[in-house]
């Protein structure tokens, strides 16, 4: 089973809904008789997304004094997912501006990634990664992360800068030039490692392999840390 850690600008009003919509559609959670506070009975169904989708626009538009709180509830009871990913989003922008996150991988380890792509379409979090040392393919014979998808079924050498990483059980994906889940990263796969140092985001990383596709992603898979060079 292939897993990576912890799963993308929006408009106020209808926008902002139908897309948070889409960022939520794993929750698939539908509950009846309004948010369950009051006498709503005669109120339509109302789903989770669609109280997610309304606490969101509430908090782009400042309009957070008034029912957004009984929604939240409403989440909380009757939502566990989406509850966790408005969350996540509200507790991020509420963080004060030094302290906030530059870097939409740095959230990876702290909130869900449906919640990380909220931030991003709000700009308040970036995928930049300036490579360390210099251009990502200045190693002799090496070819750019954003190549390699072209050399599919051949060995190649590829370099680029870690925008972020994950691990399943023992084995650990390393996401060069776009983050996960960015169908346009290029991954380094180590399969049955257990682990690795950490390391910060913009390290420039090169791997020797077979470039193989999996779900459209170009990839190098590895059995040994040691295959992997690091340049700094």
């Amino acid at each position: 089973m292939r897993g990576e850690f912890g799963m993308r600008r929006l408009r106020v009003g209808a926008a902002v809904a139908a897309a948070v919509l889409v960022v939520l559609a794993l929750t698939g959670c539908t509950r009846g008789s309004g948010y369950g506070y009051g006498d709503r009975a005669t109120q339509p169904e109302v789903s989770c997304d669609d109280v997610a989708a309304s606490v969101v626009q509430r908090e782009r538009t400042g309009d957070t004094a008034g029912e957004i709180n009984d929604e939240l509830q409403y989440l909380s009871d009757n939502c566990g997912d989406a509850y966790d990913i408005v969350a996540g989003y509200l507790s991020a922008r509420a963080t004060p501006a030094e302290f906030r996150l530059e870097s939409c991988a740095e959230w990876d380890q702290r909130i869900r990634p449906e919640a990380i792509e909220l931030l991003r379409q709000d700009q308040l979090c970036s995928d930049a990664a300036a490579p360390a040392g210099g251009a990502t393919a200045a190693q002799p014979g090496s070819i750019p992360w954003d190549q390699a998808v072209n050399h599919t079924g051949s060995t190649q050498y590829v370099c680029g800068p870690l925008v972020n990483s994950g691990t399943d059980q023992d084995d650990v994906f390393l996401n060069l030039g776009r983050g996960y889940p960015d169908a346009g990263r290029f991954t380094i796969v180590l399969w049955d490692v257990g682990g690795i140092e950490p390391l910060s985001p913009g390290t420039t990383l090169c791997a020797t392999g077979p470039v193989t596709l999996y779900e459209g992603v170009a990839e190098i898979e590895l059995y040994d840390v040691g295959q992997v060079e690091v340049w700094e």
